[in-house]
C-alpha cells in the first residue's frame, strides 16, 4: 500500500458526524445519523476483532435517506474494506453501489480509523460526545482497543 489512507471524523453535532475518507484521489464524504445502528461503537469492535482475529465485519452509516456499509474483512494479514453505498433503506443484492476499496495490513486500514477515533474522544470529555452524538460514545470500549493495539505493537 502505497498511498497513505486518511480517515477523520468532524465534531458531532445533534446526533449526526461527518466521516472522510482519502485515498490518494479518491475522496469519500458522509454525513451520519447517531440512529439506528450504533456505528461508532460498531467501528470500534470491527477494529478490536479484526486485530485479534480473522474474519468479517460490518459497519454502517445511515444518513437519512441514504446509507454505507463498510465492509471489513481479514485473512492472516491483510485487511480489505469495501464501501457500498444504498440510496435509501431497501437493500437487496445488487442495490447497492460499490465506491471504494482498499487494502492492506492492519497498521494500512484499521490503525487510521483508530487514530480518527481517538483524535475525535480527546476533543471533547465524554459527557460532551454522549451530548453531542445523542447516544453514549464508546470510550471505554476505544481505550480498551487502545491498549490490546499496544500490547499487540511490543
Amino acid at each position: 500500500m502505497q498511498q497513505k489512507l486518511k480517515v477523520a471524523f468532524d465534531n458531532p453535532d445533534s446526533g449526526w458526524v461527518g466521516l472522510s475518507l482519502n485515498y490518494g484521489i479518491k475522496t469519500i464524504s458522509i454525513i451520519a445519523s447517531y440512529t439506528p445502528s450504533d456505528s461508532f461503537l460498531d467501528l470500534t469492535n470491527a477494529l478490536h476483532n479484526l486485530l485479534l482475529h480473522n474474519g468479517q465485519a460490518t459497519v454502517t452509516w445511515h444518513c437519512e435517506p441514504s446509507e454505507f456499509d463498510m465492509y471489513f474483512s481479514r485473512t492472516t494479514a491483510e485487511i480489505s474494506l469495501e464501501i457500498s453505498e444504498f440510496f435509501d433503506y431497501h437493500r437487496g443484492e445488487g442495490l447497492g453501489k460499490q465506491i471504494f476499496v482498499v487494502s492492506g495490513t492492519y497498521e494500512d486500514v484499521c490503525l487510521p480509523f483508530w487514530r480518527a477515533l481517538r483524535d475525535l474522544q480527546g476533543r471533547f470529555s465524554t459527557e460532551e460526545l454522549n451530548a453531542r452524538w445523542h447516544r453514549p460514545f464508546p470510550s471505554r470500549e476505544i481505550d480498551l482497543l487502545t491498549s490490546e493495539i499496544r500490547a499487540v505493537a511490543k
